[in-house]
This record gives structure tokens, C-alpha cells and sequence, in this order.
């Protein structure tokens, strides 16, 4: 039987990611009720504390007091839909926060699992292949030891860069460990996204920064549904492709193949 990727379970999202807040989470019928009460205690005591200073011709006091009562109302309104765009403002933020890393910009491990069940969906409704790139960048430790974390984020907001500009716009480059990312490529085959990997890994070595030192990665394909029926699977196909890549000397590409097996824990 067909494994059901539509409705696979992923990884949940750590404590330590922003939640988005809801309405109901911060009371927000309470807010407004308490808004239209000052608002209506306001226009009530406002008339009366300046009718000793006024001379009301014949009707006026009645239109004052209305128009204080309205006015009040408008505020209350006005107070509370502040509150509900601030709200919208926030829940933007925080989304944005949960689903994409702070220092390469790009799509963290939650937004990654998301996406990648999302492709897999389609592609099983559209009868296309996707295909998983997962690359790690060799020797990162001896970078991070030798130069410092500093250099270290340095050089991982570089090759975040490089691997972005290096696939299609509508393929997903997640960072999805310390030094790991992965690329989503939807309608993409095995051959295909082994020729990407390749592009990635080119890129990378070839390019030259003054102030950052020079690195590698070796890179693991994997693709659906040739070598997987399941999201897990096929995540852990194309990193035991990526260990093979490093048991084969690093800055390489290597795709899994059913005979292959990683020695390289």
C-alpha cells in the first residue's frame, strides 16, 4: 500500500520558536468591551463636568451629550482596531521568525518539513518527481576553532547565499542544521538534481572572499518517488547520499542508490 505523504507527521516545532499569538490568546471581546466602557464613561462625564462653564441655548445640551457619546464610541472603535492591526503586525513577525533562520535568512528545519510535505503532496496528486539535495560544509568545526564563530556565521550567511543563487526561484534552500542545508527541487529528477548538486558544489568552492576562508561541501541526492515513499525516508536517503560524499573524500556530489551504504557515521 502506498504511503499517504499528504498526511505523514513531521518533527513539531521546538519550545524556543516564536507561537503565533491568536485573538482568543489575548481576550480580545474583553479589550473591546472595556474600550466602548471607558469610551461611554467618558462621554457621559464630560458633558457634566463642563455644563457649569457653558450657556446651553434651548436643545443644545442634548445634542452635546450625543455627539460626546459618539465621539467616545468612535475612539473606543478606533482604539480597538489599533489593537487588532497590531496584532496582525505582530503575528507577521513572529510567523516570519518561526519559519526562517535569523542568520542565513533562509528556511529553517520547521519551514523545511513543511514544504518538503508539501511537495511530496503534489507530486504524488501530479504524478512528477522531487528530488532532495542535502549539503554539508566540510571540515566547519576546524573553520569555527581556527577562526573564531564569528567567521564561522560568516562563511555559513556565504554559502547560504551561493546555494541560493545557484537553483531556481521557485526551489526551497533550507538550513537545517548547524552547518547542513537542503534544497527542495519540485519536477525535478535524479539526474537532474544531481547535476544541481554538482552546480552547488562548484559554486561554493570556486568562490573566493578576502576575508573568509575557503570551503567546501559535499553534497547527497535523493529523489521521490524512485528511492522513497515517505518524507522520512527520503530525508534520510539523501543524507546517508551526503555521508557517502564525505566517505568519498568531500566536495563531492553523490546520489543514494540501493546497493550503497554510508560507513561514515
Amino acid at each position: 500500500m502506498a504511503h499517504d505523504v499528504c498526511h505523514e507527521t513531521v518533527p513539531e516545532r521546538s519550545a524556543d520558536q516564536p507561537q503565533v499569538i491568536s485573538g482568543r490568546d489575548v481576550a480580545m471581546g474583553w479589550i473591546l468591551l472595556a474600550m466602548a466602557a471607558f469610551g461611554l464613561l467618558v462621554a457621559l462625564t464630560f458633558p457634566l463636568l463642563t455644563e457649569r462653564f457653558v450657556v446651553w441655548r434651548p436643545g443644545e445640551r442634548g445634542w452635546f451629550r450625543l455627539a460626546c457619546i459618539v465621539a467616545g464610541l468612535a475612539v473606543s472603535g478606533f482604539s480597538y482596531a489599533l489593537v487588532r492591526f497590531t496584532l496582525y503586525k505582530t503575528n507577521q513577525r513572529l510567523a516570519h521568525l518561526a519559519a526562517y533562520d535569523m542568520l542565513t535568512g533562509l528556511a529553517n528545519q520547521r519551514q523545511f518539513f513543511r514544504q518538503l510535505r508539501t511537495e511530496l503532496c503534489r507530486s504524488a496528486r501530479l504524478a512528477a518527481p522531487v528530488s532532495l539535495i542535502i549539503a554539508d560544509i566540510d571540515h566547519f568545526k576546524l573553520v569555527n576553532d581556527t577562526r573564531g564563530h564569528l567567521v564561522g556565521n560568516e562563511v555559513l550567511a556565504a554559502v547560504a547565499r551561493q546555494l541560493a543563487a545557484a537553483v531556481r526561484p521557485f526551489d526551497t534552500v533550507c538550513r537545517i542544521g548547524g552547518e547542513e542545508f537542503a534544497v527542495i527541487l519540485p519536477q525535478t529528477t535524479k539526474k537532474q538534481a544531481l547535476a544541481v548538486a554538482e552546480r552547488i558544489r562548484a559554486c561554493v568552492a570556486c568562490t573566493e572572499q578576502d576575508t573568509l576562508p575557503c570551503v567546501t561541501v559535499s553534497l547527497g541526492v535523493a529523489a521521490y518517488p524512485e528511492d522513497a515513499d515517505s518524507l522520512r525516508t527520503l530525508v534520510k536517503r539523501a543524507d546517508d547520499a551526503m555521508y557517502l560524499a564525505k566517505e568519498a573524500g568531500r566536495n563531492t556530489a553523490r546520489a543514494w542508490t540501493p546497493s550503497a551504504a554510508p560507513a561514515l557515521a
